[in-house]
């Protein structure tokens, strides 16, 4: 979650994101990667099933995708999520719409995975789902989440020059 004091779309850290984003996002590869899904070929370079956090659950009540160990549990025993404040006690569970595909860095793969963003690994390239599309991806909020851990946003302690 992004530190609400934090303004991850200040003009300086646009910058700082950009930056980020061109060194580890390499290229669209959309239209590849739909095609690899389409088809129906034990020789296929990958399918739907390597896609890791392809299914996942969200709330049930604003539909935003969730990890159940970041809800809190209410008295009653049921999650609270986290982005709506609502409590429910079975979360929906299904595939994440993926808009776009990215052959990304190594690292951006590795922490895009670990925040529960599809990812397709090969054995050599990390190849990321995109479940937003119409903006730039420096406005992604993940990429701003992964920007903030990383402290290189303006004021933080590793802040990046630009």
């Amino acid at each position: 979650m992004i530190n609400v004091n934090l303004n991850v779309n200040s003009v300086k850290n646009q910058k700082i994101k950009e930056k980020f984003v061109n060194m580890h996002v390499y290229a669209c590869v959309t239209n590849m990667a739909d095609y690899i899904l389409k088809q129906d070929d034990t020789d296929a370079p990958f399918t739907s099933e390597d896609i890791q956090n392809y299914y996942t659950y969200f709330c049930a009540n604003c539909g935003e995708r969730i990890s159940l160990d970041e809800c809190e549990i209410d008295e009653d025993y049921a999650y609270v999520c986290p982005y709506c404040k609502e409590s429910f006690y079975d979360p929906d569970y299904g595939v994440q719409e993926v808009y776009e595909w990215w052959i990304v860095s190594g690292f951006l793969g590795r922490k895009l995975e670990s925040h529960g963003e599809p990812i397709v690994h090969d054995g050599y390239n990390y190849i990321w789902g995109r479940t937003c599309t119409g903006q730039a991806i420096l406005l992604d909020n993940v990429i701003s989440v992964i920007c903030e851990e990383l402290e290189i946003l303006d004021g933080q302690k590793n802040e990046w020059e630009v």
